[in-house]
């Protein structure tokens, strides 16, 4: 017989309430999360260990940082629609960083990314 701790749910896609994707799955009763910039750095070429690690946060660069645009980019959130997208999830656009490194930063006042 099958239990309910033993089934396993397709992954669901999902925004947080900040606008971050991120993909869970439910299999066995274990509940994981994964965040779609986590999956855009380690497609960038960044180490899985390292991504994961408790010593590091994926960090979303500043827009004028990655594009080659000549006019004035626009500050983070976006606007698309009725929702606010804090943040471009890309190869190109993530970077893995200490994590006492990024927070320090989102104290002083940059973006809380």
């Amino acid at each position: 017989m099958i239990t309910d701790a033993c089934r396993q749910k397709p992954p669901s896609i999902t925004l947080t309430g900040h606008g971050y994707a991120y993909a869970r799955s439910w299999y066995g009763g274990e509940d994981e999360t994964v965040y779609v910039h986590q999956l855009c750095a380690i497609a960038g070429g960044a180490d899985p260990e390292w991504v994961f690690s408790e010593l590091t946060d994926v960090h979303h660069r500043p827009l004028d940082e990655w594009l080659d645009l000549d006019d004035e980019v626009p500050p983070a959130p976006i606007e698309v629609g009725d929702q606010q997208i804090p943040a471009i999830d890309t190869p190109e656009s993530v970077e893995v960083t200490l994590r006492w490194e990024h927070r320090e930063e989102n104290l002083r006042g940059g973006d809380d990314d």
